[in-house]
């Protein structure tokens, strides 16, 4: 009798979309640099310099390839963590919403370097 593998079924809420964008994280133990590598209105996947902890809140701030304004996000919760990377849920956004939705629907393309 032939086993079979689990079948992975994608349970995110929001599209993500593939960039390439430098960001900080801001948190109780400092500050971090690194690169969002997807992103939706409901969360992000990071490649950090440093780890960070699931349950751990965060301020991010990401900047646009087209040099525009940093986008803060106020509060985030890391959902996961692995080498060199998390995933994040955005539980506060500052004023500038709008440009979240920006980053998400005009950033796209081949991930950058940080």
């Amino acid at each position: 009798m032939k086993g079979t593998l689990p079948v992975r079924v994608e349970s995110r809420s929001h599209a993500r979309k593939v960039v390439g964008l430098r960001m900080i994280i801001l948190g109780k133990l400092g500050f971090a640099r690194g690169e969002v590598t997807n992103i939706s209105s409901g969360g992000c996947g990071l490649r950090l310099t440093k780890p960070l902890r699931p349950g751990q809140y965060i301020t991010l701030l990401v900047y646009p390839n087209d040099r525009s304004r940093a986008v803060q996000i106020d509060l985030a919760r890391v959902k996961w963590v692995k080498a060199r990377g998390a995933g994040v849920e955005f539980l506060s956004v500052s004023p500038q919403h709008h440009e979240l939705h920006r980053l998400c629907a005009e950033q796209g393309g081949l991930p950058s370097g940080v």
